[in-house]
This record gives structure tokens, sequence and C-alpha cells, in this order.
């Protein structure tokens, strides 16, 4: 079987772009290589080996657990069925927290250092793909990098991540890094900071969804939040509450089908916010930026 054969193959059950990456992953070459070398002749173990990941793919499953990667802000993150695989969209909440750590890093230039951005700490990090692409992307030595998930395998690969993206681990805010602690939403963080960006990507999702999309293969506990999918950032909000210092910001991804009830919770729970809303490319309410707008602690 050769290149151009296994193309053929392949498309008869999946799509022509996982089809290429699935080629391309078997016999370790780039897409330019599949279509410039059509002749290229696979070895038994290749052809094997993709075809059992055609199988894999027809039944459903993600690609990217399939070759245990995907592409997020134009890093590579490792991903098995641990965590949820980055989405797009996600993006957003990394450009957002640089556009606010760049219009700090000018104010400050003419106001006092003390109330410049010193932390940003990534809620339920999963993957780890958003305080990874904020550490590799921000380059201020003086803003250190938090982030917490409930699950020790899911840590494990954030720290797997990090190590591959050139990230140091610490262990103390102190240290220029990512410190990645166990927790169940701040639980078992003791926040005595001041001058921080909470980002926050929890399961979204109403638990009735768990019957109407594919999406079996990933983990349940990164997906869905109760009746309405926002159990968790009800009681994440509660908890901001009760912090001696709240954050400057608070950074979240939602469904656009939840903009009214969410904004109506932190305005309950969290008056002294000011909230927008970014839309994706879809045109569909996505994320949530709340500012710190009084002197509220």
């Amino acid at each position: 079987m050769n290149i151009k054969h296994a193309l053929e193959f392949a498309i008869k059950k999946i799509n022509i772009l996982d089809a290429e990456v699935l080629l391309s992953r078997a016999i370790k070459k780039n897409k330019t290589f599949l279509y410039t070398h059509p002749e290229y002749k696979l070895n038994n173990n290749q052809i094997n080996k993709f075809k059992k990941n055609i199988i894999r793919r027809s039944g459903g499953e993600p690609v990217a657990y399939i070759i245990k990667n995907k592409k997020f802000y134009n890093l590579d993150f490792f991903v098995n069925k641990n965590v949820l695989i980055p989405r797009p969209e996600t993006e957003m909440l990394v450009e957002e927290c640089l556009k606010i750590c760049s219009r700090d890093a000018k104010s400050c230039v003419s106001t006092c250092v003390s109330t410049c951005v010193s932390t940003i700490i990534d809620i339920g990090t999963g993957s780890g793909c958003i305080i990874i692409s904020l550490a590799k992307n921000i380059k201020n030595k003086n803003i250190n990098f938090y982030a917490t998930d409930i699950s020790k395998k899911t840590l494990n690969i954030a720290q797997k991540n990090a190590k591959n993206n050139g990230i140091n681990l610490v262990k103390s805010l102190r240290s220029h890094g990512v410190c990645f602690i166990k927790s169940n939403l701040l639980k078992n963080m003791n926040i005595n900071l001041k001058n921080y960006i909470l980002i926050a990507n929890l399961p979204y999702l109403p638990s009735n969804f768990k019957n109407k999309y594919n999406l079996k293969f990933e983990p349940k506990k990164a997906l869905y939040s109760g009746k309405d999918g926002l159990d968790l950032y009800n009681k994440l909000f509660l908890e901001i509450e009760n912090l001696k210092y709240k954050p400057n910001y608070i950074l979240l991804e939602f469904r656009d089908q939840q903009t009214k009830k969410i904004k109506k919770i932190i305005k309950n729970i969290l008056p002294e916010y000011k909230i927008k809303i970014k839309k994706d490319l879809a045109g569909l309410n996505r994320i949530l930026i709340a500012e710190k707008i009084t002197n509220k602690n």
C-alpha cells in the first residue's frame, strides 16, 4: 500500500483532513510529503497502525486522542482521556488576558507599581493549555502563574505539557514559572494576593446534554455541571465572595444560552464587578470579563 492508496482507502471511512493527519502520524511525515510522494510505500507496521487508527476515528474517537496531541495557541499539548481536548474558542481567554496584561503594563508606567497585576490564576486547568500559553507569551518576569485542578492525573498531564513547552515548574509563586496545585476550586488555596487575574474554563454543559452530543470519549467531569451547567461557576463566585482580596479581573468561558443567568449570578454575588461579554467567531457569546470597579475587597 502506498500513500495514494492509503488516502483513497481512508476517505471512504473518514474525512480527508483526518485521514491526512492519521497518515502523516503513521509514517512520521508532514502533509506536504503525502502529496509530493504519492508512490511512497508503507511498511506493514505503518499500514497496521494506520488502519487501526482509521477504525478508531470512524467509531467517533477524536483525532486528538488518537494521536495524543492538540494544537492550541500555536503550541503542542499532550492530551488523553483524562483531559478535555482544548477548543479553538478557548484561545479567546488567552487573548483577552494578554490584552488586559498589556493595558495594565502601560498603565503601570505612569501609576503606582503596587497596582500592577502580579499573578494569574487558572482554576480547573485541565491540560494546562491556558496557563501555559500565557506563561509562554507574557515576558514580564514580575507576573507569576498559578494553576489548579481537582484531579491529580490531570495535573500530571498539565505539568508534562508545561515541561514540553519549556515552562518551569515551581513550588512557590515567588519563582518565575507555573505553580500547579491540587484543589477543588479555591478550597486548598491560601490566596493572600492583591492585583491578580482569575481565569476559569470550568465544565458548563447542562447534565441533560449527555445524550445529545457525541462527547462519550471526553471526561464527563470536565464537561457537565448540573441542570443549567452553572453549578461550578456559582460555587466559584461564592468562594470569591469570601476572599480577603478579590481578583482585579475574572475571565470565564460559557455557553451563549447562559448569558443572562451567569450575568445575574455575578451581579448578585459580586456586585462590585463590571461585566463585559465577548463573542466568538460564530457570533455567539463566549467569554465573560468581570472587572472590579470599587474599592471593596
